[in-house]
């Protein structure tokens, strides 16, 4: 009976694991780039916290980055980043109960073996207003915009092995920009 209830267990871990597999899934690993991309520059302008996470992202990747854009065979360019919220709901009184937090990103990627490609990242979150707590708002707010901020980084990461696919087919020939 015991032998019977394993066999049953493995066959089922084993279906699941088959189904998991079949619907695409699967974990996140490092992030792979082509020797056409890697040394990167991050050039970040003002967004010391959203540039810091790319460089700590890129390093745990075993990414080099390097400080000057010239010793780089990859720039990302960190153009505009912008936070904002609304007003979701308000209660009774008229008072707002939640809000939707934005955070967006506009990012360039500059390569010698790609075209210059501008993208932006667009994130939202629901934060429920406390008026009774609004020092626990306002901190719940700032983990928010945190954790958007972080996921933007990695989405930018994402992109950026993308365009790692591209310039290796491109690797034989430098894309020509225009200054």
């Amino acid at each position: 009976m015991l032998n019977y209830k394993k066999f049953i267990f493995r066959l089922s871990l084993a279906g699941y694991l088959c189904l998991l597999s079949a619907c695409g899934f699967h974990l996140r690993g490092a992030i792979k780039l082509s020797s056409e991309l890697s040394p990167v520059y991050v050039q970040d302008n003002t967004f010391f916290d959203l540039a810091r996470d790319l460089k700590d992202l890129l390093r745990s990747d075993n990414i080099t980055v390097v400080k000057q854009a010239d010793n780089a065979k990859m720039s990302l360019v960190l153009l505009n980043e912008t936070k904002g919220e609304r007003v979701l709901s308000v209660d009774a009184s008229g008072r707002a109960h939640e809000y939707l937090l934005n955070y967006k990103v506009h990012v360039q990627f500059k390569g010698r073996y790609i075209k210059p490609v501008n993208d932006s990242i667009t994130l939202t979150r629901t934060l429920l207003f406390d008026p009774d707590a609004v020092l626990a708002a306002t901190n719940e707010q700032a983990t928010l915009y945190k954790e958007m901020q972080h996921e933007a980084a990695v989405r930018i990461l994402l992109k950026l092995q993308s365009l790692s696919e591209e310039a290796t087919a491109n690797a034989t020939v430098p894309v020509k920009t225009k200054k």
